[in-house]
C-alpha cells in the first residue's frame, strides 16, 4: 500500500461494535411488556389454588407456572414476577395433607418467587365447642405480604359468637403483625410463609 493510500485509509480502533438492538417482544419497552404479562398471567376474577387434587371450584385455577415462562430466561423472570405479585393465591391448610402440599409448593417455587407474592389466602375448617359437641366453622384470612395487612373474610358476628375462633384469629393477627415488624419492610421467604401456614393449621386443629 502506498503512503498516500495509507494516510487516506479510515482509522481503525479496538472499540467493540455497538450492541445489536433487541428485536421482537424483548425489544418493546419494559412497561409495555409488563402490560402484556398482566393480560396473559393475571387472573382478576379467579383464585389460584395450591390444592393437590383436581376437584377445584370453577372460580379457581391451578398454581402451576404459566407456559409463557418457559420461552426464555428473561421472559420467565419478568412474567413470574407479575404472576406472583398480582394474583390471589389460596391454600386450604386445615387438612394435614393439604398443608404439606402448600408447603411443598412454596419450596418448589423458592425464596425469590415467594418474595414476589403479595396476596395469600389461608383457609380451612376450624373446630369450636357447641354444648357437648364440636362444630365446624369455615375460616378464611387474606394476607397482603407487601402492605403487611391481614383481613378476616366472613361473618365477624358469627366469629364473635365463638370465642375460641375469635381468640385464635386475634392470635394469628398478632403473630403476623410481629413478623411484619421484625422484617422491617423486607420480603417474606419460604420459611416465614410456611410458619404462617403452620400457625393457621394449628388454629384449625387446636380444639
Amino acid at each position: 500500500m502506498s503512503l498516500k493510500a495509507a494516510l487516506n485509509e479510515p482509522c481503525r480502533t479496538n472499540a467493540p461494535d455497538p450492541p445489536t438492538k433487541e428485536r421482537g417482544f424483548l425489544g418493546l419497552p419494559p412497561e409495555i411488556r409488563e402490560q402484556i404479562y398482566e393480560l396473559l398471567v393475571v387472573k382478576p376474577t379467579n383464585t389460584i389454588t395450591m390444592l393437590s387434587n383436581h376437584n377445584i371450584f370453577k372460580s379457581e385455577v391451578s398454581a402451576c407456572q404459566p407456559a409463557l415462562c418457559w420461552v426464555n430466561s428473561q421472559i420467565r423472570h419478568e412474567a413470574l414476577a407479575t404472576f406472583y405479585s398480582n394474583n390471589l393465591f389460596l391454600a386450604e391448610v386445615s387438612d394435614r395433607t393439604d398443608l404439606a402440599t402448600a408447603k411443598h409448593w412454596l419450596r418448589a417455587i423458592g425464596d425469590a418467587n415467594v418474595g414476589c407474592l403479595r396476596r395469600l389466602a389461608l383457609c380451612g375448617w376450624t373446630r369450636a365447642p357447641f354444648g357437648h359437641m364440636v362444630m365446624k366453622r369455615w375460616v378464611k384470612v387474606v394476607l397482603d405480604l407487601k402492605e403487611g395487612t391481614i383481613d378476616f373474610e366472613g361473618d365477624a358476628a358469627e366469629a364473635q359468637r365463638h370465642p375460641h375462633i375469635a381468640r385464635s384469629i386475634e392470635r394469628l393477627k398478632e403473630a403476623y403483625k410481629e413478623m411484619v415488624q421484625a422484617r422491617n419492610g423486607g420480603r417474606f421467604e419460604v420459611a416465614s410463609v410456611s410458619s404462617l401456614m403452620d400457625g393457621f393449621h394449628g388454629m384449625c386443629v387446636a380444639y
